[in-house]
């Protein structure tokens, strides 16, 4: 069985411990109890992480938005995963010379409320690979609609749904990779044996319409090397 995302590989792993279960597009292995070591997984669990490339977003973060100097970090406290990025994207972006501001939220009820509550105190929004925000991502980008604050999330479709840009993990390649993985498990490869494969070097994403609405001018070397331009 193949869970992309982590609460479905979390409901997977509960459900079965005899059944070969293939995680997809998880961030933070361990940190969701998923496995207890990336190169020997020890159980019946092995897959795909798309580890966020955060030094990447923080160097695009500064390209295109010098003036930034606070980051609201806007994140569901019911995933592990989220609670672990924002940990480690705070850490980084500290070194890189940003302050750090979390604003987490429960469910998407409590969405709108607090990023009209953040964007009086940030200068700009990062959101991490999570999926409770990114379901209620039209409610983040309308809430912002008056502050115009830049927001850098962390996948494609939440940059074409109103994000600045983002540096992300190829989903296709993911696909695939996770395609090859579960190959080898049908195959007889064991998963307490099989590493976890992790995906770091991503690829930028730049929503060029949004940036001409808050008044930014994206240098020509950022579009050069962008993955992908939403015009």
């Amino acid at each position: 069985v193949v869970g992309i995302a982590t609460p479905a590989a979390q409901g997977l792993a509960s459900a079965t411990k005899d059944l070969p279960v293939i995680m997809a597009a998880i961030t933070d292995p361990i940190g969701a109890n998923l496995v207890k070591d990336l190169k020997k997984p020890g159980g019946n669990i092995t897959g795909v992480s798309d580890h966020n490339p955060t030094e990447q977003q923080l160097k695009l973060i500064k390209e295109l938005t010098p003036n930034v100097k606070t980051i609201g970090a806007l994140y569901s406290t019911s995933e592990d995963n989220s609670k672990s990025q924002v940990e480690e994207f705070t850490k980084l972006a500290e070194k890189a010379g940003f302050k750090v501001v979390p604003y987490s939220v429960p469910s998407t009820n409590e969405v709108a409320s607090t990023v009209s509550v953040m964007t009086g105190k940030v200068d700009a929004i990062w959101v991490p690979i999570d999926n409770t925000i990114a379901s209620a991502f039209s409610t983040v980008v309308e809430a912002n609609k008056t502050a115009k604050k830049p927001i850098f999330p962390s996948a494609t479709a939440m940059v074409e749904a109103g994000g600045l840009a983002s540096v992300v993990v190829d989903q296709h390649d993911l696909g695939v990779a996770t395609g090859k993985m579960a190959a080898k498990i049908l195959k007889g490869q064991k998963p307490a044996d099989t590493p976890v494969e992790i995906f770091t070097d991503g690829k930028s994403v730049i929503n060029k319409k949004v940036a001409e609405e808050l008044g930014i001018t994206i240098p020509e070397s950022v579009l050069k090397e962008a993955g992908q331009v939403i015009e």
